[in-house]
């Protein structure tokens, strides 16, 4: 068995430009090559080897549209191609080797998803969801794409999930999580979805729920020790 050795982590408090990586080897952390732009409420993911900073807001220019990819070949960010729209508390994920940017927040609650080719620089529209959402989690999960929890300002705290079929370019509803969650996180273990803590609104939750594909459905599983808001996720290790 081989473990992946180093995860690299954008750490959007106080609209730092700081960025660390946790190196399994030593245990410790380690400073890397700042972002180019300060930014909170932004988000995260990995993509063919580099790591990709999407929109956000930083106090001298508001909501940004901007993005910044990560080389640790070559130890630095360079500025790549902005989305469309100017997004906050969206969710980012990575599905059939391209970055979907999803929902957020720019002076209205979005519903719409924008989508990154990185053989080509350029971003264009997806399919929207059915609800506006902004601080949910999205995950890829046997070649589709889920959206998970999050609010609205119709519905509040949802605890609605939504499916994105590339093969058909549009969105279903699938089953709901048996808790109303904003702020949680999301992740994939074993061919099933976890939805991980977050806000339901009278209190954080500590709670997790798992979605079989197969089944449909959602279960409880064991809780968390702590009540965790807008914490993330991961499967650290990889295996071979």
């Amino acid at each position: 068995m081989a473990s992946c050795t180093r995860r690299a982590a954008v750490r959007p408090t106080a609209q730092l430009s700081m960025v660390e990586r946790y190196d399994l080897a030593t245990t410790s952390w380690e400073e890397m090559a700042p972002m180019v732009t300060p930014h909170e409420f932004h988000a995260v993911a990995a993509l063919d080897g580099k790591l990709y900073a999407v929109g956000g807001y930083n106090d001298d220019s508001g909501v940004l549209s901007s993005v910044e990819r990560y080389d640790p070949a070559v130890g630095a960010w360079e500025a790549v191609a902005p989305m469309a729209a100017t997004r906050y508390g969206h969710a980012v994920t990575v599905l059939d080797g391209k970055l979907y940017a999803v929902g957020g927040y720019n002076r209205e609650l979005l519903s719409s998803v924008e989508r990154y080719d990185p053989a080509v620089g350029a971003w264009e529209e997806a399919a929207p969801m059915a609800a506006a959402r902004m601080d949910h989690a999205v995950a890829a999960l046997d070649g589709k794409l889920y959206a998970v929890g999050g609010r609205n300002y119709d519905g509040g705290i949802l605890s609605s999930v939504e499916r994105y079929d590339p093969a058909v370019g549009a969105w279903e509803e699938v089953a709901a999580m048996a808790e109303e969650r904003d702020g949680l996180t999301v992740t994939v273990l074993d061919g099933k979805l976890y939805a991980v803590g977050g806000d339901g609104g009278d209190n954080r939750l500590s709670s997790v729920e798992r979605y079989d594909p197969s089944v449909g459905a959602w279960e409880a599983v064991a809780p968390m020790a702590a009540a965790r808001v807008k914490a993330f996720a991961v499967l650290f290790c990889c295996l071979s």
